[in-house]
């Protein structure tokens, strides 16, 4: 009822205004709701506007920081890639280098020659007439010296220094001096003499007819080297040579032989040699150290002075009396 009633005193306000009056006060008022609509709808389009272009700048940032994660992700990912990819090429490089070094040679003879020319040449070697070594020894706590005199590969004298004692040791082509006594040696023993007046032994047992086995690989002193087993024709001695495949020479011998002794047919022995710390002498390589095993007992010898092809007295491999 109440309704009614202000739409009647609404509509007798309208009748007493002017037309015009009326028709402005709309045209106000609507134009007032129109600017106010407008208002609050530009209003609310540049809100939705900016916090689209918020929206769109955060989209923008995080996109770019997760392209960015991505890109350093898959930097590091390359990277790690590329790390191990390089890892395993070198293994690979490195797996390829020493299975090249474990077939590089195949043969004892290609290993005896490494170790020639690893000392200087075979030729070089060969024309050496005279060497002279002095070396220092330790054994069982004394102090030994002992000088060694060879013309290689036919005679050598020997004279070692031990606790004031001079005890010597000769050999002079044909016969052997030692404890004391004079030996007669037969064709198998003068060989064996031979053997210890040449340096490299190696000289010898090829001249003398050893046989020569290549027996792989194995690992001595913490170095991978060629093994070779050789043999004397009488088959009485055989040596295992250890050769550094990297260096070509020779680290170790086992000396395996028959000792002879009154009323036996013979005695087995076995003598360990460990060859290191090579030096150049007049172009030849020569090992300053050598430790020998011989029944429990290790002597460690020191070279202190190499000369080759030096002149001697015409004396000096004469047999003491």
């Amino acid at each position: 009822m109440k309704h009614w009633i202000y739409l009647s005193v609404f509509a007798l306000f309208l009748g007493l205004m002017p037309q015009e009056a009326q028709a402005q006060g709309f045209l106000k008022r609507t134009k007032e709701r129109a600017e106010k609509k407008l208002k609050q709808r530009a209003d609310k389009a540049v809100d939705k506007t900016v916090d689209k272009s918020l929206n769109n700048a955060e989209d923008a940032v995080t996109g770019k920081n997760k392209k960015s994660s991505s890109k350093t992700t898959d930097k590091s990912s390359s990277a790690t890639n590329s790390s191990n990819n390089a890892a395993a090429s070198s293994y690979a490089a490195s797996s390829k280098r020493k299975k090249e070094l474990d077939s590089r040679l195949s043969s004892a003879e290609e290993v005896v020659d490494a170790y020639f020319n690893a000392l200087g040449g075979q030729a070089k070697l060969e024309k050496l007439n005279i060497i002279y070594i002095k070396a220092s020894a330790s054994m069982a706590g004394r102090e030994l010296g002992e000088e060694r005199i060879m013309m290689q590969g036919q005679k050598y004298r020997t004279l070692t220094t031990m606790s004031g004692n001079e005890i010597p040791e000769t050999f002079d082509g044909k016969q052997h001096f030692s404890d004391g006594k004079v030996s007669a040696l037969d064709a198998e023993n003068l060989k064996k003499q031979q053997l210890l007046a040449t340096y490299p032994a190696e000289l010898a047992m090829q001249k003398q007819g050893y046989s020569f086995e290549f027996l792989g690989s194995a690992n001595v002193q913490g170095k991978k080297c060629y093994k070779v087993r050789s043999e004397n024709a009488e088959k009485t001695e055989n040596y295992q040579l250890f050769f550094d495949m990297e260096t070509g020479l020779k680290v170790q011998q086992i000396h395996n032989y028959m000792q002879a002794t009154p009323g036996t047919k013979g005695v087995n022995r076995q003598q360990v040699a460990v060859y290191s710390n090579y030096k150049e002498v007049e172009g030849i390589q020569v090992p300053y150290t050598e430790k020998r095993a011989l029944r429990g007992y290790e002597i460690k010898y020191n070279v202190e002075a190499v000369q080759f092809n030096i002149d001697l007295p015409a004396e000096t491999f004469e047999i003491e009396n």
